[in-house]
């Protein structure tokens, strides 16, 4: 039975390369699992994908009625068209707990970590599988680039440890390379203002609210502020397709480590929930730099 292995849809690198090393692993162990993504390949991703000499993970379109290991996500709001009448045999994922639900045990592995790639290093271990050059180099590329170069608040003493491990395997300087990460992560606001706040994004469901959060990373926030109308505009557009109770939009500086915020729906809820002020539906964010563990939680108490 063929496990299709597949992150979350607008997938970033981190959902690229776990779905591409968990997949690699579950081979080893004989299961017939090929790697998947639900979205297109981002620039950043890309890069990565060329460097370590990897195949992109197959395009799955609609998943009803296939056998699924979801990897950096647990929500079905986040996840691939169809897994609701998919068969979902297996989650590895650091972020909150979510509504997946299965009719069967499963194997669920969570960590509060700054990176899917960090538990999948572990699963390697514990498998007892050999991680290859080019599979550290997917992780570590997955490690670094969800963690912002272990600049994230979300960074871990685990994390930093199989940085280093990982780095030795692929033999590069995690430093050097995660510069390069970072200076593909500042491609995403070359894309016009819809695909700019789609490019990294997700939904959630807080009770009976539903909100988008999407993010763009960059050493150059000028390049998506000075658009700032435009992508307004293309929020309000998102908000009304989608029936979004709000959507922000961070625009974080990689540099400076602090984010500008945007928002479209309900600003109100939103500025009490991240404790700010909006002008002209934006607000500057000081040492904001994590959307799973500065601004979703935040959101969620809020709009709950």
């Amino acid at each position: 039975m063929t496990r299709y292995v597949v992150g979350h849809q607008q997938p970033d690198t981190d959902s690229i390369t776990a779905a591409l090393a968990y997949a690699r692993l579950k081979q080893a162990e004989g299961v017939d699992a090929v790697p998947a993504r639900a979205g297109e390949i981002n620039p950043e991703s890309q890069f990565v994908l060329d460097r370590w000499d990897a195949e992109a993970p197959t395009r799955l379109e609609d998943a009803a009625g296939e056998t699924l290991l979801l990897v950096d996500h647990n929500e079905h709001s986040q996840t691939v068209a169809g897994a609701r009448e998919a068969t979902i045999v297996g989650v590895v994922d650091h972020h909150r707990i979510g509504d997946v639900q299965t009719g069967e045990p499963i194997h669920f592995r969570t960590e509060p970590v700054g990176s899917t790639a960090t538990i999948l290093t572990r699963l390697y271990d514990d498998a007892g599988v050999e991680i290859d050059s080019r599979t550290a180099g997917l992780l570590l590329s997955g490690l670094l680039s969800d963690t912002v170069v272990l600049r994230s608040p979300t960074t871990t003493e685990q994390d930093r440890t199989v940085v280093q491990r990982l780095a030795g395997i692929a033999d590069v300087d995690p430093e050097a390379y995660g510069t390069e990460l970072l200076q593909q992560k500042s491609k995403l606001g070359e894309k016009a203002p819809r695909e700019m706040v789609l490019a990294d994004f997700k939904e959630f469901e807080f009770g009976s609210s539903s909100v988008g959060v999407g993010q763009i990373e960059t050493v150059d926030p000028s390049a998506v502020l000075d658009q700032r109308d435009a992508v307004l505009a293309a929020m309000d557009e998102i908000t009304g397709e989608r029936g979004y109770d709000a959507l922000v939009l961070l625009v974080t500086d990689l540099l400076d480590e602090d984010s500008t915020a945007l928002v479209a729906g309900d600003s109100g809820t939103v500025a009490a929930a991240l404790d700010t002020a909006f002008t002209d539906r934006e607000a500057f964010l000081p040492g904001v730099m994590s959307r799973k563990k500065q601004v979703v939680p935040q959101l969620e108490a809020a709009f709950s």
